[in-house]
């Protein structure tokens, strides 16, 4: 038999699970009966799941441990309620950190290897030609080594989009990846500057997010958000560049203002500049095409639709009409 464990992902309804768990959120909670129950939600690398203890005295050891962003050892089995499977617990009790061993595989992570991302980073900025606008952006990215390792780790999201390990990251470039056709088609746009604003739009969620365990928000985050906490850093390294353009300034700095488009998504100011268009829609494209495709994946429940997806607004039709293969001559 193998040792490695069985992944949130793999299991079926029916099946039987013991093991380590992460858990994102812990609950206690009173049923319509009165009597007391522990309401989880769960996750390894794979994914979560919601679980539930309907007797709270099946949990072992101290039951104030049992809370959010503990590891968990749990033992129970895979049912389905609605559609979707959760876990009905036998018992759970917390795990140290030294017992759990190996956190890794309790994180999702990006499909694409950091090194290879970086290395798309790292050419993307050399290939800016604007020279303010490359040393910029060299010295957030390329000479910040704490700046540009938080880049390489942070998800881009807490919940809603690229929620792994490396997503921040991975959804730069895939923006990134969209501005550069973009730009060829629409030549009037600058591209570096719309690269600069690709870049800077999302690099204070490094500072916005906690992820270290669940993802979550820090004190900064939930005071400031990650759009005052990158405008701040903008000015700062702008400030050490003797002779950077205030206008440049200016305008780099309204892509990252008005990214999110709309005053009651955030953006203090609404676009503005051709550029600051470019990144609000790419960035809005990219972010709500990884959810539908997700959804469109996600095999938790069955069926022709998701269900409801409150970031999008919407249920998402999964029967996708397959793509014809080229065959070659």
């Amino acid at each position: 038999m193998s040792d490695q464990p069985i992944l949130l992902r793999n299991l079926k309804e029916g099946a039987s699970f013991q093991g380590f768990l992460l858990a994102q959120e812990a609950a206690f909670k009173i049923s319509a009966k009165g009597s007391e129950y522990l309401e989880l939600k769960l996750s390894d690398a794979s994914g979560d799941l919601k679980a539930f203890l309907w007797d709270v005295r099946a949990i072992e050891g101290d039951m104030e441990a049992v809370r959010a962003d503990a590891f968990l050892w749990v033992k129970g089995s895979v049912t389905s309620y609605n559609g979707r499977l959760q876990m009905k617990l036998d018992k759970v009790r917390f795990a140290p950190d030294a017992e759990v061993g190996d956190f890794s595989r309790f994180f999702p992570v990006s499909a694409r290897p950091v090194p290879e991302m970086l290395a798309e980073l790292d050419a993307l900025v050399a290939s800016v030609e604007d020279p303010w606008i490359r040393r910029l952006l060299e010295a957030l990215f390329v000479a910040d080594a704490e700046l540009r390792a938080a880049f390489a780790q942070a998800p881009a999201a807490k919940s809603m989009h690229h929620a792994h390990l490396g997503g921040l990251l991975e959804h730069t470039l895939s923006v990134a990846g969209m501005a550069e056709r973009a730009c060829a088609h629409y030549q009037d746009l600058n591209r570096d500057l719309v690269l600069a604003g690709v870049f800077l739009h999302d690099v204070g969620k490094t500072a916005e997010l906690s992820y270290e365990r669940s993802f979550g928000y820090t004190d900064a985050g939930n005071l400031l958000g990650h759009i005052a906490l990158e405008a701040d850093w903008i000015s700062r390294a702008v400030g050490k560049i003797p002779g950077f353009p205030e206008d440049l300034r200016l305008q780099i700095l309204h892509i990252v203002l008005s990214h999110h488009g709309r005053l009651e998504f955030g953006s203090p100011v609404l676009p503005k500049t051709p550029e600051a268009l470019l990144v609000h829609h790419l960035d809005d494209l990219d972010g709500k095409l990884e959810v539908m495709f997700r959804a469109a994946e996600d095999a938790s429940d069955s069926g022709s639709w998701s269900p409801y997806s409150r970031a999008l607004d919407r249920m998402i039709y999964r029967r996708r009409w397959p793509k014809v293969e080229s065959v070659e001559k």
